[in-house]
């Protein structure tokens, strides 16, 4: 076993090892957290120039024949202007499928290399501000991904979304966490019990799948993990939920299986301390449509607090209290109403895919999106 001193953020261990070190190991972003842009408020901005910026955007999707795909973390004014508005999964779907002219996507960057990797020869892909990377993506080295292939030659790998093409291109399969049991699922039956899986990057969401693999009866010994994190997510701790919890006894819970509450929150429920349909875990989207499901009037939600939005447009009725106030991704807030306007009027930010690596990352992102 690595020692504990040894161990850094972006390193690939057996499951169990890996989980042991979860609370131990630094997870913190090895990039810069970006300053969020005043603009990111919508309140920042006069309201008379936020409608005349919609207006303008409308304008220019019909005149560009564009659509904008929007992740449910940006701001509020720009989902309202969006033609889909969703997590990864979906708007990979939705980019996919379109024969638009212009894919603008306010998001990170991973999803806007999905795009490119997967659009018609005639559409362009845009960025709003290419400084929305991620740090979740940052911590997956594909030199180390080789190292253990190299080790494992019968081994497959399975890539979280968050991570860019690079990365993909040394993958079996992606998945979201929308659909990372489907994935995992689908693996588990189509390979031999003794090939190794790697799940990477989120050690979160691979505790998330560990669990799942041996709910289904299958060693975790086959299991490795890399020891990534997003940094907001990771920073929603156990505490922030058992207050909320405290404050709000009778409210239901959704974690999203990023989060540094993850394996606590499984042990209350796995130990019967609470009930299973009182504290769920959903992907982002996933949230959405269990806000309209769950009968409580009140739902704790623990991941990026721009999540609310859709979810209090989803079920206006309910009372949304986030588990931490400060899950702020300063990454997704890069792209503004401003920046989204500029994009569409002046074709800027285009994001270009290298051939070998978008046809190499084509096929577990056409994986992930055929399965579930």
């Amino acid at each position: 076993m690595a020692s504990i001193d040894e161990v850094v953020a972006g390193e690939i261990l057996p499951a169990k090892e890996a989980i042991s070190m979860l609370d131990q190991v630094d997870l913190g972003p090895t990039i810069d957290i970006p300053e969020i842009p005043p603009e990111a408020d919508p309140d920042s901005t006069p309201l008379e120039e936020r409608e005349r910026m919609k207006k303008e955007i409308m304008r220019l999707k019909t005149e560009r024949n564009a659509i904008v795909l929007s992740h449910n973390y940006v701001q509020s004014d720009i989902q309202d202007v969006s033609d889909a508005v969703g997590d990864s999964l979906f708007l990979a779907r939705e980019g996919a499928k379109s024969d638009a002219d212009v894919l603008c996507e306010p998001s990170v960057l991973f999803m806007n290399q999905i795009l490119a990797a997967m659009k018609k020869p005639h559409q362009t892909v845009l960025a709003p501000d290419l400084g929305a990377v991620c740090s979740l993506a940052a911590h997956a080295d594909p030199e180390r991904i080789r190292e253990w292939k190299a080790n494992h030659p019968r081994g497959l790998v399975i890539s979280y979304v968050n991570t860019y093409l690079d990365v993909k291109a040394e993958s079996d399969y992606c998945c979201a966490s929308a659909n990372a049991a489907m994935v995992l699922e689908h693996v588990l039956t189509h390979s031999d019990p003794d090939q190794p899986i790697l799940f990477l990057p989120d050690v979160f969401l691979g505790f998330f799948a560990a669990k799942f693999i041996e709910k289904s009866g299958h060693p975790l010994d086959r299991l490795w993990l890399m020891l990534g994190a997003c940094h907001v997510h990771e920073a929603i701790r156990p505490h922030h939920v058992n207050e909320q919890m405290r404050l709000h006894p009778e409210a239901a819970v959704v974690v999203h299986p990023e989060c540094g509450c993850t394996s606590a929150c499984m042990r209350q429920v796995t130990t019967g301390l609470v009930p299973e349909d009182l504290l769920q875990f959903r992907s982002t989207q996933g949230m959405v449509k269990l806000v309209r499901e769950v009968p409580q009037e009140t739902i704790i939600v623990a991941t990026e607090v721009g999540n609310l939005y859709p979810m209090s447009k989803a079920a206006p009725e309910k009372t949304l209290v986030p588990a931490s106030r400060e899950a702020l991704c300063a990454f997704m807030k890069q792209n503004t109403l401003q920046n989204l306007y500029i994009s569409l009027r002046d074709m800027v930010h285009e994001v270009e895919a290298d051939p070998d690596l978008a046809e190499r990352a084509k096929v577990p992102i056409e994986r992930m999106i055929s399965i579930g």
